[in-house]
């Protein structure tokens, strides 16, 4: 299967061509017919269509947009008159697009009266106007320039001097219709700015009235006040820190103060007690004293009255000092119990500036709401008068101009734009041979027999033997004989080329036993055999033709001799010896063993011994012995004798076996236990023209007389 695979995945062959290409170019060759009818067939079509179709005028008409026209948006842009390019692309394309808009189409039909116009009606009937309509919208189209102002109208007809009135008609009632448009906005517009104006106006006094009822109503004063009440509640919020700061220390305080038990000097190691005013007073007195005691000692003696002072008034500023450390801790407890206090007060006041605060947001909030209201709807007021005022100033103008011109009046055309005969054909011969390629493509694509000899040895992997041509003088079953009945013709040499083929497998002793075979019946198997049988008695070799097709036996029919009397089966089954069944042809050195009598199982008869001594018996008696067997797809017989065969030739009938039917038998061949020598390429279709190689161009050089037999 790997010949087949390399095959449909578009291999490359030994010799550098490319095997899909060649087969696809022989297929085209083959198919030229089919090719040169479709392309005939769509030429005619295609003259046919362009001389049948109507022909069609058209003519046209340019109009140019001024998108440069005064606006009455903006009086500044009204009384400057510069020619700017305002309009945008998609604009100018939606105004294009209202060229052929239904409004104006019925304007042209009200306008010429085509109601009754006999190139619409046909002078039968009278059309409504939406049928007109329908058709003008058909026939009419208008297209902007890419990157210009121009819009381009045309009108299509059978009638040119109708083409040239539709074109011309749309543009004058499109401009017609843009000259009351704006005539009639500028009035509309300047009656609803009115309206619009008063509605306005009421809702700014009602917007005022609030803001009054709301001032009226409310502590303005508050409102007013609203920076200092900011700058209060921001100041009463960092008293607030400090005293709850304050309180905290005064806290830690007096827990490290009751931590002490009243003892003077672990209380003077606390901050806040050695660094008060009263401990620090009497400290400095104390140390002033001890050291007026010192100076003393220097002078006098213990018992001198000035030292017994100063002694008695020292350890009364000592006495006095302890006291004042001992009292302490009451003092602390009043600086936190006025740091709480204090504490309280302040985050009293804090809450109600909080509460005025959020009042002054709320009424600003509110305030400033109405007064927005108030902004807003005087705006409006202020533009919708500036509207009005400038409506007044260019509607004068805008009733004197008009921003859309016609440039280029519709043409009457001399020559139709369709049908354009020489494109039809063009087309048709296009679509003709892309149809006519694309089906030849299909039918190669579907085709999976072989038609060349090359295909098939590339396909299989296998020689092919032999390649008898295809032969229209076949008629009926008495012309298979070729080798006597027309023996200068291509089929005659086929087989002496087929002799060759055989000959050259190897020494002829080791070739004396030739089985021929197909995949499926109706391939040629029985023809190809008797006539290389012949070709191989030509030589003066005796040659014997055992016909081994026990179901479908043919042989005695090719060579006229009688298929009733005793042959293989009777051999096979010890009823009579092999000499006694052979008979003789009408050819020198031929001899013929027919199927004898039928029997009812014929494979079983095969598979015992008994094949296989026939066969081996008529090897030593002749040269060559040629054996035709049963299709191998259809019934097993074949595969049950294949072993005893030295050549085996596999018979398929050109451009019509699958390849997938000769690979399944192939493949049972091979699991039989043998190996086929190549192929017989059967019925090959003549003629270099079609691309189908062979061994023969023609007959030039044999002949050309040929006939063989029909199939076997």
């Amino acid at each position: 299967m790997d010949q087949l695979e390399k095959l449909q995945t578009g291999g490359v062959s030994p010799d550098g061509d490319s095997p899909i290409n060649r087969d696809l170019w022989q297929t085209f060759l083959e198919k030229s017919w089919l090719v040169a009818a479709i392309l005939i067939v769509s030429g005619a079509l295609g003259y046919w269509v362009g001389a049948h179709s109507p022909v069609v005028y058209q003519s046209k008409s340019v109009l140019w947009l001024d998108t440069a026209e005064t606006s009455v948006i903006n009086i500044q842009e009204v009384m400057s008159s510069k020619g700017e390019y305002k309009g945008s692309q998609d604009l100018l394309n939606t105004i294009a697009n209202n060229v052929k808009s239904s409004a104006i189409l019925r304007r042209v039909v009200a306008a010429n009266s085509l109601t009754n116009n006999p190139y619409f009606t046909g002078g039968t009937n009278i059309l409504s106007e939406d049928q007109l309509v329908r058709i003008l919208s058909a026939s009419v189209d208008s297209r902007l320039r890419r990157m210009t102002r121009l819009i381009d109208v045309t009108a299509e007809a059978e009638n040119p001097e109708m083409a040239r009135l539709m074109a011309q008609s749309v543009v004058e009632e499109y401009i017609k219709q843009n000259s009351d448009d704006r005539t009639g906005g500028v009035q509309n517009a300047g009656q609803q700015l009115i309206v619009e104006e008063r509605r306005i106006k009421e809702n700014l006094e009602k917007a005022m009235r609030a803001v009054q009822e709301y001032v009226r109503t409310n502590n303005i004063s508050l409102l007013n006040n609203a920076d200092t009440v900011s700058e209060d509640y921001k100041s009463l919020s960092s008293q607030v820190l400090e005293a709850t700061n304050e309180r905290s220390l005064r806290e830690r305080e007096m827990s490290q103060v009751e931590a002490m038990n009243g003892k003077v000097e672990t209380l003077l190691t606390l901050e806040a007690v050695a660094k008060s005013a009263e401990v620090v007073t009497l400290k400095d007195k104390l140390l002033t004293q001890e050291a007026n005691v010192s100076n003393l000692e220097l002078r006098y003696k213990d018992k001198h009255p000035a030292m017994i002072q100063a002694r008695n008034e020292l350890a009364s500023f000592r006495k006095a000092f302890e006291e004042e450390v001992r009292r302490a801790p009451a003092r602390i407890k009043l600086q936190l119990m006025a740091a709480i206090d204090k504490e309280k007060t302040l985050m009293r006041q804090l809450k109600e500036a909080e509460s005025k605060l959020g009042e002054v947001a709320r009424q600003r909030i509110e305030y400033d709401r109405l007064q927005g209201a108030v902004a807003l709807e005087k705006n409006l007021h202020d533009s919708v008068v500036k509207r009005i005022r400038e409506i007044d100033v260019t509607g004068g103008i805008e009733k004197n101009k008009n921003n859309v011109k016609i440039i280029e009046p519709a043409n009457l055309p001399k020559l139709p734009i369709r049908p354009n005969k020489r494109m039809i054909f063009a087309y048709a011969m296009i679509l003709g041979t892309a149809l006519s390629f694309g089906l030849v493509w299909i039918i190669h694509l579907l085709d999976t027999t072989i038609k060349s000899v090359d295909q098939a040895e590339r396909v299989f992997g296998l020689p092919v033997l032999g390649a008898v041509p295809k032969n229209k003088l076949v008629k009926d079953g008495r012309s298979r004989l070729f080798m006597s009945d027309d023996p200068t013709s291509l089929c005659a040499e086929a087989f002496r080329s087929l002799r060759a083929s055989l000959a050259l497998l190897g020494r002829e002793s080791d070739r004396k036993v030739v089985l021929f075979t197909s995949a499926v019946p109706s391939e040629g198997k029985s023809f190809c055999c008797v006539n290389y049988a012949v070709s191989h008695a030509q030589q003066g070799k005796r040659t014997l033709v055992i016909d081994l097709d026990l179901r479908k036996p043919s042989l005695s029919e090719t060579f006229g001799v009688k298929g009733d009397l005793a042959g293989a089966t009777d051999v096979m089954l010890g009823k009579e010896p092999l000499d006694a069944c052979v008979q003789k042809t009408l050819f020198d050195n031929l001899f013929l063993l027919t199927a004898g009598r039928p029997v009812p199982n014929p494979a079983e008869l095969l598979s015992g011994p008994w094949a296989k001594q026939l066969i081996h018996e008529a090897v030593s008696k002749y040269d060559q012995v040629v054996l035709d067997n049963a299709p191998i797809n259809a019934v097993s017989d074949t595969l049950l004798i294949v072993k005893e065969a030295q050549t085996v030739c596999l018979v398929m009938h050109a451009k019509k076996t699958s390849t997938r039917v000769v690979m399944r038998a192939l493949e049972m061949l091979r699991r039989a236990g043998a190996r086929p020598s190549g192929l017989v390429l059967n019925f090959l279709p003549q003629g270099a023209g079609t691309g189908y190689y062979y061994y023969y161009s023609g007959n030039k050089y044999y002949g050309s007389k040929g006939v063989y037999g029909s199939k076997a």
